[in-house]
């Protein structure tokens, strides 16, 4: 029995059991790239419309986020899919292309700025529940990035707005607030004494 064919066989547990494999290593990548940070497991995420994936290529690798910061400014946008008002531009990874690249891509796509990734801010598991008896575990990665180009704009697809915010005066709705409130922290000029808190 082929490779393919053995993969279309797997059950649930085993469909588990790799995509906990993958988020290990994928994550073991990042932290070798950019360090250790912070790492929390979150809620599942109830996704009971949708058929569990039968094997690990039949979901998304990770899922990156881009905080995009100008200044003392974080780029949001609004997204007409999700249920936060605002939030950080970010989403599936796609092939060819690392975290950082999809942080970067999504934050191009999403809300028409150019970035570059300059940091990582943290990872999580978010466990997608398919209504089976496991969950789906996939990595989501937080990249800080600067503004290298670009204009704030929402877009034709989901997006219906994107623009800046002061870190010191976020929405109430956003998305990450606790995420937003280290940025501010790393963007003081005395939040840790490194340079690296000021990244």
């Amino acid at each position: 029995m082929g490779k393919a064919s053995q993969l279309l066989d797997m059950d649930p547990q085993e469909v588990r059991s790799t995509l906990v494999d993958r988020a290990d290593a994928v994550r073991a990548d990042l932290v070798d790239r950019w360090g250790e940070v912070r790492h929390r497991r979150r809620d599942p995420l109830v996704v009971t419309d949708h058929e569990f994936p039968d094997g690990p290529d039949g979901i998304f690798p990770w899922v990156a986020v881009a905080f995009v910061v100008e200044d003392d400014d974080v780029l949001l946008v609004r997204d007409a899919g999700h249920d936060h008002e605002w939030e950080p531009p970010g989403g599936k990874g796609e092939a060819g292309e690392s975290p950082a690249e999809t942080a970067e891509r999504e934050a191009r796509e999403e809300a028409g700025v150019d970035a570059t990734v300059t940091d990582l801010l943290f990872t999580e598991t978010l466990p997608f529940d398919y209504g089976a008896s496991v969950t789906a575990p996939v990595l989501q990665a937080g990249f800080v990035a600067r503004r290298t180009g670009g204009r704030a704009r929402g877009n034709e697809d989901r997006i219906e707005a994107a623009d800046w915010f002061p870190l010191d005066d976020l929405p109430d709705s956003a998305q990450f607030r606790g995420d937003l409130a280290d940025l501010r922290h790393r963007a003081e000029p005395d939040g840790d004494g490194s340079p690296e808190a000021r990244r």
